[in-house]
């Protein structure tokens, strides 16, 4: 694979901790992930940074039906609680993308990070892989992200946005569906 900076995926305690070791030095970007109900790491210490504000929910395929009846369901439910859904949009995965051409290439370590590390931040991982390395080696991304973060199971939506984006003609999330099922 063509060179890029280091990946490190984190959830938010792990990288707030993180961040406060000497080893920290070395992260020059950061793309921070968090809902509305949720934090993100201080990210002045990186010479570049990448904010977003989306939940960890489903994005309805407006072409889906059921799967739009089942997000009307659940954003009923959330309200009766006071939370209104936020999923990830394309424009959200745009915003990584375009973040990832900007800094790749950067020397040190590229932070991700979300509430748990599991689906926002190895999404984002991904999709920043994918465009670093070129059409052709998806397969090989979804696998350094699960040699990275063994548990993450990266958000279908956002990688779903960034296949599009990046025109991999579903090949990007082929490749996620055959290695995280």
């Amino acid at each position: 694979m063509p060179e890029h900076p280091s990946i490190l995926i984190l959830g938010y305690s792990e990288a707030a901790m993180y961040l406060r070791q000497p080893e920290a030095a070395h992260v020059s970007a950061i793309v921070a992930i968090h809902g509305q109900r949720e934090y993100s790491v201080e990210t002045s210490r990186a010479t570049h940074a990448l904010v977003l504000q989306f939940d960890d929910s489903e994005a309805p395929d407006e072409t889906d039906l059921e799967q739009r009846a089942r997000y009307g369901i659940r954003r009923r439910e959330a309200a009766e609680i006071g939370v209104i859904l936020n999923p990830p949009t394309e424009e959200h995965a745009r915003s990584i993308i375009e973040f990832a051409r900007r800094v790749g290439a950067i020397n040190g370590v590229m932070l991700f990070q979300c509430l748990a590390g599991i689906s926002r931040s190895p999404a984002a991982a991904l999709l920043c892989l994918a465009e670093w390395t070129g059409a052709g080696h998806e397969h090989e991304c979804v696998e350094h992200i699960l040699k990275l973060r063994p548990a993450a199971q990266p958000h279908r939506d956002l990688v779903r946005f960034g296949d599009k984006i990046l025109a991999r003609e579903g090949r990007l999330l082929s490749a996620l569906d055959s290695l995280c099922p």
